[in-house]
């Protein structure tokens, strides 16, 4: 059973979603913190943007960003040498904290 995280790194982590979201053109939002045993000892930051550009036919996407065990960012991304890699990663992955949108992180 995975320990809850301390709420100061939630709210780090958190905080770091806001910049994201307040940058990024297209809708942001789902935001969640995870983990992973194929990246021990780092933070996962997910998130997914819309872009609606095109209100026919909306792009999703989902992005990562890497944390410290202590919530501070590492402005880096999660990269992959094989789809065998990326899918075995993305199974792999365990929700800690997810919020819908970026700027209601206060506990």
């Amino acid at each position: 059973m995975q320990k809850p995280l301390d709420k100061d790194i939630i709210c780090r982590v958190m905080d770091r979603a806001i910049q994201i979201s307040r940058s990024c053109p297209e809708e942001c939002r789902d935001f969640e913190i995870m983990q992973s045993p194929m990246r021990k000892g780092i933070l996962i930051l997910r998130w997914t943007s819309i872009n609606i550009e095109n209100i026919d036919k909306p792009v999703q996407c989902y992005h990562y960003e890497c944390f410290s065990p202590d919530g501070q960012s590492q402005h880096c991304s999660i990269h992959f040498s094989s789809q065998q890699e990326a899918n075995e990663f993305f199974y792999s992955l365990q929700p800690l904290y997810r919020q819908q949108f970026a700027n209601d992180h206060t506990l």
